[in-house]
């Protein structure tokens, strides 16, 4: 085993020949701008990042780092508030440049890199009037989104983005590429929807596309006098709201400084109905704004970037529920206001439809019952230890007041690595075939450094 020092170019002398891309060491110029994530609060420092430039890369610096003996971490679009795309004295296979998204309108499918943002994939296929499930902000990395479940605005019509994935090319932990899909290694196409990033690193997928441009949404804004009557509402609607209407709500601060319940509705419905759509979401009570109105997707996506920007520090819990029962409310209300940050929020997702038909064993992905998935997110500018103590003791405490209400398990994607507990209750009966599947491509455990992470020798 190598021990774990600094290094200089000289020791990576060997990769860096046989790479199109480059090595950035600690020593280099660059190297805090590519250590930068979207969670300005990660102050992991790698050993190198060995930024890839396509897939042959992936496979010679993993192969490398192996033959070395050193730890790594996988980065593709780099949105996990945990940092885990980052591990300390270890080497990065950072996938972030890897971003060509091809589309074939006539099949209405989607071809990306493993470094592809949701932006990237919106903007190519909506070229061709196309989209597929992504996440709620165009910087979320589509790579890693998938690979947790990936919930989004349009998942009642479509489902979760990991249903939408038709294969994948993964390079295994023995440094050999395949294909992942319903023909090909099956098992491990299996495991890749939902089950994590710890099974190989994934440099390409393949996804199944939607004729569509145009979505009827925007925010709805409340003040927290109604949040009670409001999301007594919201419980009663979603319930039997078509596969089209997917509404996303919670609470943020608006530029005031005030506290604001909001709804985020989107529907991807036949036109003739969005008259009626909008008549429904205007029951919930006296919105003090109300930007319902057509727009096409990308721009609904990119309207909430500004709510969560790169380079603020963040924190995050989640628990899901199966409705919104007046105890839920309560003590979202009682304890979760105010915000302790102008820039924290709680984000509801509205979990229904085509993601709720998908069988429980049919995908890693196990939760497939109606249900809300609760985002609880702190979030703060570079302050002092007492003031980023006070924002995540705020998430912490919210996230257990709610706890013994809510569903086993949570969302991997926004787990942190001390609930390691959570995580075979949120895979549920699927955790020990995804345990035999470890064992089967990644026996060495060197996909340590992953969301869900599933240790081999686990009984």
């Amino acid at each position: 085993m190598t021990t774990l020092n600094t290094y200089d170019h000289f020791f990576f002398k060997d990769l860096a020949a046989l790479l199109t891309g480059q090595i950035i060491l600690p020593e280099d110029e660059t190297y805090e701008q590519v250590r930068q994530i979207w969670n300005g609060g990660v102050t992991t420092h790698p050993m190198a990042f060995v930024r890839c430039a396509n897939t042959q890369d992936v496979i010679h610096a993993l192969r490398w780092v192996r033959s070395h003996g050193l730890p790594l971490s996988v980065r593709g679009g780099g949105h996990d508030f945990a940092g885990r795309a980052l591990r300390e004295h270890g080497v990065v296979i950072d996938c972030s440049l890897m971003r060509k998204v091809t589309i074939d309108p006539q099949t209405r499918t989607a071809r990306i890199q493993a470094g592809t943002t949701a932006s990237d994939l919106i903007a190519a296929a909506h070229e061709y009037g196309l989209v597929t499930t992504t996440g709620t902000g165009s910087g979320v990395g589509m790579a890693g989104l998938t690979l947790g479940g990936g919930y989004g605005p349009l998942m009642g019509a479509y489902g979760l983005a990991t249903d939408n994935l038709l294969s994948a090319q993964v390079v295994t932990a023995a440094g050999e590429l395949v294909i992942a899909s319903p023909s090909e290694h099956p098992d491990l196409f299996w495991g890749l929807r939902g089950g994590g990033g710890n099974f190989g690193v994934v440099v390409a997928l393949e996804y199944r596309l939607h004729p569509l441009t145009t979505v009827l949404g925007g925010l709805l804004l409340y003040p927290v006098e109604q949040a009670r009557e409001v999301l007594h509402r919201y419980n009663e609607v979603i319930a039997t709201a078509p596969d089209e209407l997917t509404i996303l709500t919670g609470f943020f601060q608006n530029p005031d400084g005030q506290t604001m319940l909001f709804l985020s509705p989107t529907y991807c419905g036949p036109k003739v109905e969005r008259e009626q759509v909008l008549a429904l979401l205007r029951t919930f009570g006296k919105p003090l704004v109300d930007q319902v109105q057509p727009v096409e997707y990308h721009d609904l996506i990119h309207a909430l970037d500004a709510l969560a920007p790169k380079g603020r520090h963040y924190y995050i819990q989640t628990q899901s529920f199966q409705g919104l029962q007046t105890r839920t409310i309560e003590t979202l209300i009682e304890q979760g206001l105010p915000l302790t940050s102008p820039f924290s929020m709680i984000s509801i997702h509205n979990f229904h439809g085509a993601a709720s038909r998908v069988s429980a064993s049919e995908t890693a992905f196990a939760l497939r019952q109606d249900h809300l998935m609760f985002e609880i997110i702190a979030a703060w500018e570079d302050q002092s230890a007492d003031e980023e103590q006070k924002h995540v003791q705020w998430a912490r405490m919210l996230s257990q007041s709610l706890a013994p209400s809510a569903l086993k398990g949570g969302y991997i994607n926004l787990l942190e690595e001390r609930e390691q507990e959570r995580i075979p209750l949120a895979l549920g009966s699927n955790y020990e075939r995804l345990l035999d599947l470890k064992r089967t491509y990644d026996p060495d455990d060197v996909f340590s450094s992953t969301i869900a992470h599933i240790a081999p020798a686990a009984s």
